[in-house]
């Protein structure tokens, strides 16, 4: 039974890559139709995707940075209170 699972978890692996590959391909083809219906530059799209980019990396290097000090917070209140405790 163990060798059976191993088995079709190795082959579950590939299709689910192909799903996405194939829903990102798709997804590119929608955007390349709708940037040619509308008529916009090359040059623009380009740019507003780099500007969104950006723009979703700061935002989630700003959550880390802040749940990052949160578990700092909780970590010195827990020491405090474990401190607390033993004095």
């Amino acid at each position: 039974m163990r060798n059976e699972k191993q088995i079709m978890k190795q082959n579950d692996a590939p299709a689910g890559i192909n799903i996405i590959l194939v829903c990102r391909i798709a997804l590119l083809g929608v955007c390349v139709w709708c940037v040619c219906k509308i008529g916009v530059s090359v040059v623009s799209v380009v740019g507003i995707y780099i500007l969104i980019r950006s723009v979703l990396k700061i935002i989630r290097l700003s959550i880390k940075v802040i749940f990052s000090l949160l578990s700092i917070i909780f970590l010195v209140a827990v020491i405090a209170i474990i401190i607390a405790f033993i004095l």
